[in-house]
């Protein structure tokens, strides 16, 4: 046992410690080297281990540092450093911030989650196991329970203690050790039913979803399997979600999903029409706030055991330290991936100011034959509250009012799929309503017309048949959250996704939006996923405002800003879809309100009008000088 002030291999100083089980303690330390920087010290004793223990945990520990350096996924903790010191062994890793699901189900109502807070827990989850999964060999964690599975503030999931992760071994008949989780390990870990394999997590994840949407604790049962049918224990639970459970726990690893993605794609269908759509009929009414909770129904009680199964002594656990990181303080944890665009000529990245990296800008004149010449830009010019919409040429040129009335207010357009109008807001009629009109020529028609409503910020969906947008009560300030609705393109069969927010963003696939919303006091961009379910994507210091999908859907463009009073643009980021280190592509003349192009472009404006870059933030130059704002690519 480590005491407080203790110092490590001279650079790691133990504050306390925050975990501890099995053969392990893991503790918070301050790194010397680094100072501000705090890590988690895992620490394996072998003293404390039976010689037969210790012939498989050493060699298992040092496996697990090994592993976990090759990884680099943002729902994993990056470890750091690795070393033997007074006979014991240290694992030095990221220090994670939050509670452990199992922390998380013990304070909730019933020991369960409402479903939407269950499934993007299991959404991120599919994503780390999939990458793990995806390794060359793949890696099998092997023990997927509540306690090692963290929750962070910002609702980020990173899985932590790989002590039994193993490669698997094509050709191997049977795991070496049987080891697991009684209650959460798959029935092969026990012996008798071939190796374990990406199956085993996948067993696992359904006994994880089982408990979260249930209550009902596997560990706690007389015999590990079957576990009792989940609309036995909450009827209430959706069919489709039961089904999943089901196959995912089948004791034959046959019978299950054969692999994670199969599984994701059946529990989160892709689909480019969002879901959870009303009856027709129901009004269309702004509520002050929406929040949706689970009935609450008795737990039932399971019997029919079946007969013959292992006993839970055969399995027992000798797990290593089980990494409860409690959240210290209140500052924000940056992730460990780093994906970037590939750029043509990657250019020097730095430590950006307010933290990630940064790519420093390359001025250069604008190129003789700009290759977006053959796309369109839509744009606003004049103040906020006061603008104009006009449109031009993807290099600048043939610019034109399209919309101009100086007496009201047109602004935030986008383009329709084909290119052949512009969706946008207008006070026109008193309040805001959202209109089209053909950019060819023709007459600009309502799609909404609620005079009771401020409706803005439309946005079209890839597949031209709907449109999301902002809806507030008439004269609310307009940077204020306000609900997100779809409606059919010609104004039809309005209805609320029941999110607040602001700037909703198709992905380029159809069953995503991207929005910002200030609902934590600090604006911030967020996931909208194919189920309903919404998850924040950024953890901007001041705040960060207008997401942008990159063409492939991978990554988000925004800005951040200034301060929180004048909201002023400060720099232009993006960050991967997935979770990870967002990096800064310039922060020169108050950039923001970035847009991207599928030929490989960024539009933005700036206090010196509207300029492009690169993806990778060189090759910026001024296309549009003037008052022009708020630039929007054709698609």
């Amino acid at each position: 046992m480590l005491t407080p002030g203790t110092i490590l291999q001279n650079r790691y100083r133990i504050v306390r410690q925050v975990g501890g089980g099995g053969m392990g303690t893991v503790y918070l330390a301050e790194d010397l080297r680094l100072p501000g920087r705090r890590c988690a010290v895992k620490e394996m004793s072998p003293a404390f281990l039976s010689p037969h223990d210790q012939a498989w945990a050493v060699p298992a520990f040092q496996r697990e540092a090994h592993l976990l350096a090759s990884l680099n996924h943002p729902n994993l903790a990056a470890v750091t450093d690795f070393f033997p010191e007074g006979g014991n062994w240290y694992l030095v890793m990221e220090f994670v911030e939050g509670e452990t699901l199992a922390r998380r189900l013990e304070r909730s109502p019933g020991h369960r989650l409402p479903l939407q807070e269950a499934l993007p827990i299991i959404r991120q989850l599919c994503d780390v196991l999939e990458y793990l999964h995806t390794r060359q060999p793949p890696v099998i964690f092997r023990d997927l329970k509540p306690s090692n599975i963290m929750l962070t503030p910002e609702g980020r999931v990173k899985l932590i203690d790989f002590g039994i992760a193993r490669f698997f071994k094509p050709g191997q008949r049977q795991d070496t050790v049987n080891l697991g989780t009684p209650g959460y390990a798959a029935p092969e870990q026990y012996g008798g039913l071939g190796q374990s394999d990406p199956r085993t997590d996948i067993y696992s994840l359904g006994v994880l979803l089982h408990q979260m949407v249930t209550g009902y604790d596997p560990a706690a049962a007389a015999v590990p399997f079957p576990l009792p049918p989940p609309r036995s224990l909450m009827p209430g639970i959706p069919p489709e979600v039961e089904r999943v459970i089901l196959r995912a726990t089948q004791i034959q690893p046959d019978a299950r999903y054969p692999s994670i993605q199969a599984l994701r794609d059946d529990l989160f269908p892709p689909t480019r029409a969002l879901p959870f759509q009303p009856q027709p009929g129901t009004p269309m009414v702004v509520s002050p706030g929406v929040a949706t909770e689970a009935r609450a129904i008795p737990r039932g009680v399971w019997i029919g055991l079946a007969a013959g199964l292992l006993a839970l002594g055969l399995c027992t656990a000798l797990v290593f330290g089980t990494v409860a990181l409690l959240r210290e303080g209140t500052s924000g944890q940056q992730f460990a991936e780093r994906a970037t665009p590939t750029p043509a000529a990657p250019p020097a990245v730095t430590e950006a100011a307010h933290g990630g990296p940064t790519i420093p800008p390359t001025p250069t004149p604008s190129p003789t034959v700009f290759p977006c010449a053959s796309h369109h830009l839509v744009y606003m010019v004049g103040t906020v509250g006061k603008s104009d919409i006009y449109v031009a040429r993807g290099d600048g040129s043939n610019a034109r009012c399209l919309v101009c009335n100086p007496d009201v207010d047109e602004a935030e357009p986008e383009w329709s799929p084909d290119g052949t109008a512009v969706v946008y807001q207008s006070d026109s009629a008193g309040s805001y309503d959202i209109w089209t009109i053909p950019v060819d020529g023709g007459t600009a028609r309502p799609l909404t017309a609620s005079p009771d409503l401020d409706e803005r910020e439309p946005t079209w969906s890839p597949d031209g048949r709907q449109i999301a947008y902002r809806v507030n009560p008439k004269g609310a300030d307009r940077n204020a959250d306000g609900e997100l609705w779809v409606m059919d393109a010609s104004g039809n069969n309005a209805h609320p996704l029941g999110e607040t927010g602001r700037s909703p963003a198709w992905s380029p696939h159809g069953s995503t939006l991207a929005f910002m919303s200030n609902r934590t006091g600090k604006w911030q961009i967020y996931i909208y996923d194919e189920r309903g379910f919404s998850f924040p994507l950024t953890d901007c210091a001041v705040g960060c405002r207008w997401p942008a999908w990159s063409p492939d859907g991978r990554f988000i463009a925004y800005h951040s800003i200034v301060d929180t009073a004048s909201m002023d643009a400060e720099a232009i980021w993006y960050i991967p879809v997935s979770g990870g280190t967002p990096v800064r592509l310039l922060a020169e003349r108050r950039a923001g309100r970035p847009s991207w192009s599928s030929c490989g472009w960024i539009v933005f404006h700036s206090n010196a009008g509207i300029e492009v870059m690169r993806e990778d933030g060189s090759g910026r130059f001024l296309l549009i000088p003037g008052d022009g704002w708020a630039a929007v690519w054709s698609r």
